[in-house]
C-alpha cells in the first residue's frame, strides 16, 4: 500500500513539474497518434509546427507503422485557444492542452474517437510514469 502511495504522489509531482510526454502539443500529437496506431509501433520521420498566431497551432507528423513497408502516413493534430476562462497555468499557453482536431491521412477522427484516443494517451503515460516510479523505488531499495 504504501509503495502505491509513494508511485501515485510521484507520478502528480511529474506531472506537476512537466516532465511527462504531453508537456507540449507535439508530444500530445505523437501521443495521440501511438494511441490510434494501437498495438502497431510508430517510426516518426518528420514533424511541423505552424501557427495562426491567436487561432490555432498546427502539428504535422509524418510516421510510418511498423510492418507496413515504406508506406509514410501524415497526422495533423489542430489545437484550438483554450477557455478564457481557465485558472489554471495551461502547459500550452494560450492553446488547448489537447487536440480540438484530428487528421490522419486527410481523414477527419470523429470526436468520439479523438476523445478516447486522448484518454488512451493519457492512460499509457500515467502509466509509464508509475512504472518508472516503481522501477526507481525497487533500484533503491535493492528489489
Amino acid at each position: 500500500m504504501r509503495k502505491w502511495m509513494v508511485v501515485a504522489i510521484t507520478g502528480i509531482l511529474s506531472a506537476c513539474t512537466g516532465g511527462h510526454n504531453l508537456d507540449s502539443p507535439l508530444k500530445t500529437c505523437k501521443a495521440v497518434t501511438v494511441a490510434l496506431a494501437g498495438d502497431k509501433g510508430v517510426v516518426w520521420h518528420s514533424e511541423q509546427q505552424t501557427e495562426q498566431k491567436g487561432v490555432q497551432l498546427q502539428i504535422t507528423l509524418e510516421f510510418a507503422l511498423e510492418g507496413q513497408g515504406n508506406e509514410v502516413s501524415q497526422a495533423v493534430c489542430i489545437y484550438g485557444l483554450s477557455s478564457p476562462d481557465t485558472d489554471y497555468r495551461n502547459a500550452m499557453g494560450e492553446y488547448a492542452n489537447t487536440p480540438t482536431q484530428m487528421m490522419i491521412n486527410g481523414m477527419a477522427i470523429p470526436a468520439g474517437d479523438l476523445v478516447q484516443a486522448i484518454n488512451r494517451a493519457t492512460a499509457d503515460t500515467a502509466k509509464d510514469i508509475g512504472q518508472k516510479a516503481v522501477d526507481k523505488i525497487n533500484e533503491k531499495s535493492g528489489y
